[in-house]
């Protein structure tokens, strides 16, 4: 049992809900978080819909999205887990944040500047206050502890990697408290980058659908306390899932394009199931990467052709959240979480004609009972990052 990693708790800032019961909520009533950008000058520009959180986040300025987003979504996590400062050894607590941009804002301020006020002092200050490694040692400075704090910059599959590195520390004896998760703020450069990449959706995503016109670009947070099976029943804290398998890999094929055989995520799921010592069939419901992009979305149905012949429920929540960045596998692990506690499977909401039918076909129509013992989050990105985290029922 000493060995055994669990998560204890867990906070989450959404697009579709800025704690985790909203957050469900919403998955379970398909409410999306898409609407009009307000951060940015859509009017001469082919896409104006993101999914961007709304709710007010009680943290103070001068701290940049991403930052506020983090500390919110931590402090949450800390509250879930039951955890005081007087149960954490000094140094022995670890920060690790995943993450897609790091903090942008303070230099995406700068993009609309006048010439005269281009950068100022103030502005190079704050540029400067936001380094890599500064979201997680934000959120450091905030909850009052010390240890590691590192930034985890790999793209959208950020979020599963930290929480692999989490894993892998506890095991290892390294710290016996860990946050982990991931986090982005909005980004202008994210938004109009996928624009001119033309995989942004024009008004709604649609992941596994025939009609499918890309992603919505997203923002928000999710951090969990993981801790020691031990030293979490020893505290009497809540074990809300097990972390059985993680594994990250990486393909060498284009900056932006994945294999067009899924061989980063194939060996990431194949990698998460031996270290979870778990055969195919053991898996209940996959969390889908599922961007909504046709290339994506494709590649992998091959890939759980390949690994699970046998056929598995799997659906994509990016239809609601959007895609989140570093966000979105972390967030996407919390929806695991909560499958694995309510016993329930979220469809693919706005999947209308499924582009694939039968054993592969992606779970839709409303939010189902079933029996979940085991979970499986998928997550890949830019630069050939994959990553896959296995969570188990307590």
């Amino acid at each position: 049992m000493a060995d055994n990693i669990v998560i204890t708790g867990l906070g989450v800032v959404s697009p579709i809900g800025g704690e985790e019961r909203r957050f469900w909520d919403s998955l379970c009533a398909g409410r999306s978080g898409a609407s009009p950008v307000d951060c940015l000058d859509t009017s001469e520009l082919t896409r104006k819909i993101a999914c961007q959180v709304r709710e007010p986040l009680d943290v103070a300025e001068p701290l940049g999205r991403a930052a506020q987003l983090t500390v919110t979504a931590a402090r949450q996590a800390v509250t879930s887990a039951g955890l005081t400062p007087a149960e954490i050894e000094p140094g022995r607590t670890a920060i690790i944040i995943g993450t897609t941009m790091g903090e942008t804002e303070f230099i995406e301020q700068r993009l609309d500047a006048p010439d005269a006020d281009w950068l100022s002092e103030q502005h190079m200050q704050l540029i400067a206050s936001a380094p890599p490694g500064s979201l997680a040692r934000n959120v450091q400075r905030d909850l009052g502890v010390s240890g590691t704090a590192v930034d985890l910059f790999g793209a959208c599959a950020a979020g599963n990697m930290a929480l692999g590195t989490a894993v892998r520390s506890l095991r290892a004896g390294e710290c016996d408290v860990v946050l982990a998760g991931g986090a982005d703020g909005f980004s202008r450069l994210a938004f109009l980058g996928f624009m001119r990449l033309r995989i942004m959706a024009a008004e709604t995503c649609r992941p596994f659908d025939q009609d499918r016109d890309g992603l919505l670009v997203g923002e928000g947070a999710t951090v969990f306390v993981l801790e020691r099976e031990a030293q979490a029943r020893a505290r009497g804290a809540p074990l809300r899932a097990r972390v059985l398998g993680c594994a990250t890999t990486c393909e060498n094929y284009h900056p932006t394009r994945p294999d067009p055989e899924g061989d980063g995520l194939t060996r990431a799921t194949q990698d998460a199931l031996r270290d979870a010592g778990l055969q195919p069939q053991d898996i209940d419901y996959v969390c889908a990467h599922g961007t909504g992009t046709p290339q994506n979305d494709a590649i992998e149905i091959k890939v759980m052709r390949k690994c699970f012949p046998q056929g598995v429920s799997f659906s994509s929540i990016k239809a609601l959240t959007g895609h989140t960045m570093g966000a979105a596998s972390a967030m996407e692990a919390a929806c695991c979480v909560l499958s694995l506690q309510e016993q329930t499977l979220i469809p693919t909401w706005h999947l209308d004609n499924p582009a694939e039918t039968g054993p592969l076909e992606a779970l839709r129509g409303a939010a189902q009972p079933k029996t979940v013992r085991h979970a499986l989050n998928n997550s890949a990105g830019f630069g050939g990052y994959n990553s896959s985290v296995i969570l188990a029922a307590d």
